[in-house]
């Protein structure tokens, strides 16, 4: 796909078939933005799963990587003195047309001997070419929902090398996998490095009635997790990362009473049980969400092949 950047920081599409003179050989497939003063900024996949991006001038051999992140604008230089700035929302498109491009990161088969070791046949048949087969088994998840987000979390959690997301989901099948199924309202969560959270974070929390004198009286507290209740339901302060003034970041998890009242009352899960099972609940709808980014797997393969 071919774009080029606009006097005024717009970005247009461009025909597909366009001949570039002066491109260098790339892998494809690719995302081309073509820049003032000969230069271009190409994205492409690298070692199939990681996205790479880089900055350079036609006609030479001239080139650099670069980076970019969503929602983040980005800055590229030309010269000693030319530079161009790329908003937020192009940022965010480009990485966002890359990656329909690309099959989603991570392993299958490690993927599915850990999900098949949690849920069983619940999840896939026992059969083991049939849980190398990374179509089928993609194809009977789609029937059990549950399995499906937690298929996407444990494969793009190890492909992060974060097993404690990896261990959050276990939690979550081991403990709760049908508690947030029809639930009217799901948990909430956020995470602050301070000792009170931001101020969105904050004025979100109010609109659940946890005043910001009730965050600071949580937060005064010198044991954790701290829970605290109010009509709509709790809210839950707890350290991760270390212990106390030594913790790495904070985490207030708000649960409706409903969840509460089946998880702790019902289940007699502990508070950090509950806080681990409601967090890889919600790194299954975060997987879920990231997958939907990526190319078909089967779309992948016709073009490659």
């Amino acid at each position: 796909m071919i774009f080029e950047l606009m006097s005024k920081g717009s970005m247009a599409r461009l025909p597909e078939d366009m001949a570039v003179h002066g491109l260098p050989e790339m892998p494809s497939p690719r995302i081309l933005l073509l820049l003032p003063y000969s230069r271009y900024l190409s994205g492409f996949a690298s070692m199939k799963n990681y996205e790479r991006w880089i900055l350079g001038k036609l006609g030479t051999g001239e080139s650099a990587e670069v980076f970019l992140y969503d929602g983040r604008p980005k800055t590229l230089f030309l010269g000693d003195t030319e530079k161009v700035t790329l908003s937020a929302e192009i940022t965010t498109e480009l990485r966002a047309q890359l990656s329909r491009l690309m099959p989603p990161p991570g392993e299958h088969l490690p993927t599915a001997l850990i999900l098949r070791g949690l849920l069983g046949e619940e999840c896939c048949a026992v059969d083991g070419d049939f849980l190398k087969r990374e179509d089928s088994v993609e194809e009977a998840l789609e029937k059990t929902p549950v399995a499906r987000m937690a298929y996407w979390a444990i494969r793009f959690a190890l492909f992060r090398n974060d097993y404690e997301a990896v261990s959050r989901v276990k939690t979550w099948l081991k403990n709760a996998s049908d508690v947030f199924e029809g639930a009217p309202q799901i948990p909430r969560v956020w995470f602050s490095l301070t000792e009170i959270p931001g101020k969105k974070d904050i004025q979100e929390m109010e609109g659940l009635a946890f005043s910001l004198d009730d965050l600071q009286r949580m937060n005064s507290q010198s044991s954790r997790p701290v829970v605290l209740y109010s009509k709509s339901g709790y809210l839950i302060l707890s350290d991760f990362g270390g212990e106390g003034p030594e913790s790495a970041f904070r985490i207030w998890m708000f649960l409706p009473i409903v969840l509460w009242n089946e998880m702790r009352e019902r289940r007699k899960l502990s508070i950090r049980e509950i806080v681990m099972a409601s967090w890889g609940f919600l790194d299954g709808i975060a997987a879920e969400n990231d997958r939907s980014r990526y190319s078909d797997r089967a779309a992948v393969t016709g073009r490659n092949g």
